[in-house]
């Protein structure tokens, strides 16, 4: 069975725009999402979605979630600007995600202004504290990065200490502005060969800068086509970023294909 992922950043406005948490978890049963990801710290701080009231509302979503069989995930951004620090940062996850129960976490480790701030000596620390961390609650771990990590400068030897200890790859293949979808899922493909993980491609489900797509049409048809390859290529998880950018029409699509 193949599953299909959906990334959460503000918890808020998710839940404002459909109502109630019960719609929400509605919603992602229509779309056929096996699990939703959620954003629940950035360096070694808890994330909003993950305290006060809205925590009560997150509590509520993972426990309606787990009640119709779908699976909540925590994803952290990593700061790690020297070793106490990382180590300090995946205590942090791992208490959350505990508090929560959680399915499963993600590192979206990335390279750039408000992102990972250590050299190879904290992503090493970072990714094993993050194992460390998974390993005691039994749940996997995955990073979610650059999907060609070598367009970064200097960023490759960093992810790839990450990703050493990592049990699933999800990289952010954002084929907006690319020729094709297929163009970008190749090259992607190609950039992580030597990860022997499962790559699980991230597919762009919002129109904006960044790699999202040009127009919500276009949207809508990239990813159709991103799920034929998908399908062809025989992966057998896939994800989309993100709940509060998609537009209708990719929403319909999902509504109307299986995963």
């Amino acid at each position: 069975m193949t599953k299909r992922s959906m990334y959460i950043w503000k918890l808020s406005p998710v839940i404002d725009a459909e109502g109630t948490v019960t719609k929400v978890v509605e919603k992602a049963r229509r779309a056929n999402l096996s699990a939703l990801w959620v954003k629940i710290a950035q360096g070694a701080a808890a994330y909003s979605n993950t305290t006060g009231s809205l925590g009560d509302k997150f509590k509520e979503l993972v426990d309606r979630c787990h009640a119709k069989n779908i699976e909540v995930w925590g994803w952290h951004v990593p700061r790690c600007a020297n070793v106490a620090v990382a180590k300090t940062e995946a205590e942090k996850v791992k208490d959350v995600a505990a508090t929560f129960s959680l399915d499963g976490l993600i590192m979206d480790a990335e390279h750039g202004a408000g992102f990972f701030l250590g050299d190879a000596e904290e992503a090493e620390a970072y990714g094993k504290a993050m194992k460390d961390a998974a390993h005691t609650l039994r749940v996997p771990l995955a990073i979610s990065s650059h999907d060609i990590p070598q367009n970064m400068s200097g960023w490759l030897p960093k992810f790839n200490k990450i990703a050493n200890h990592a049990d699933l790859n999800f990289p952010q293949v954002y084929y907006g502005s690319s020729p094709s979808v297929e163009h970008r899922l190749s090259r992607a493909e190609d950039a992580n060969s030597h990860v022997t993980i499962p790559f699980r491609p991230v597919g762009a489900g919002w129109v904006g800068d960044g790699g999202g797509c040009t127009s919500a049409s276009a949207c809508a048809e990239r990813a159709r086509e991103f799920m034929r390859l998908v399908k062809d290529r025989n992966y057998d998880e896939y994800s989309f970023w993100h709940w509060q950018g998609a537009p209708s029409a990719l929403w319909a699509v999902l509504n109307t294909t299986p995963a």
